[in-house]
């Protein structure tokens, strides 16, 4: 298991359990169940389903289970991408490609979060240490990259980049991991065998919206979710 840095803004959340999880095994990504984007915003994601190395964790060489997006963020607001999962055993390795333009009338972004966790809109939950639902890590680094931020949190759950300005009609590339373990229904509120990436542009003069409420307990998180306007799934 790596351990990277962990926010912490406070401990009220120690009363979540993290017992019942599976510690070991993968899964793979079978399809999409949704695929939401703020307001008028269009984009196209996948393929999705096919898994050409299941079982890769750490395998030398760039990871051939890519998942690519274009996304137009016509709006401001959140994307989220619910992930349906088939148990396989070993560690599965996902690497998402991502083209994400700024066609947001009157906004300039400084930054992004993604981050990990269960449900949707205002029944998302973030990801706890336990369920080993992460962002890949090299020696405890991300192995995510972008053309044009700089990432200034790198967190196994959580992943903040920073350090630039997107003005409207232009675009940002980020390329970064995801490390899908088995047993997530048992982590998902809804139990459901899904996962939700979640990712937020970051306007400028906007503040920094704080994390979900974290916990560490060594390197331990766990979390209570954020809300968000669920407009139809994009065409």
């Amino acid at each position: 298991m790596k351990c990277r840095q962990m926010s912490m803004l406070g401990m009220a959340a120690l009363t979540l359990s993290f017992g019942g999880l599976s510690q070991a095994g993968a899964a793979t990504i079978g399809s999409v169940s949704a695929f939401l984007l703020p307001g008028f915003s269009t984009g196209t994601l996948g393929p999705v389903g096919s898994t050409p190395a299941p079982n890769n964790d750490d395998l030398q060489g760039p990871s051939p289970n890519v998942i690519p997006y274009s996304v137009f963020l016509n709006s401001p607001g959140i994307m989220e991408t619910e992930f349906v999962l088939a148990n396989s055993g070993g560690t599965t390795e996902y690497r998402f490609t991502q083209t994400l333009i700024n066609n947001t009338p009157n906004a300039t972004w400084t930054g992004f979060r993604f981050e990990l966790g269960f449900g949707t809109g205002a029944n998302f939950v973030l990801s706890q240490l336990a369920d080993t639902l992460q962002f890949d890590s090299f020696e405890n680094n991300s192995t995510a990259t972008s053309n044009r931020f700089a990432l200034t949190l790198d967190d196994m759950k959580t992943l903040d980049w920073g350090g630039a300005s997107l003005p409207r009609i232009s675009s940002a590339t980020f390329s970064f991991a995801i490390d899908v373990p088995d047993g997530l229904a048992n982590a998902n509120p809804s139990g459901l065998n899904r996962f939700t990436l979640r990712q937020t542009p970051l306007e400028a003069g906007a503040a920094t919206p704080e994390p979900a409420t974290t916990l560490l307990v060594g390197c331990a998180l766990g979390v209570v979710g954020l809300g968000l306007r669920i407009v139809g799934l994009p065409r």
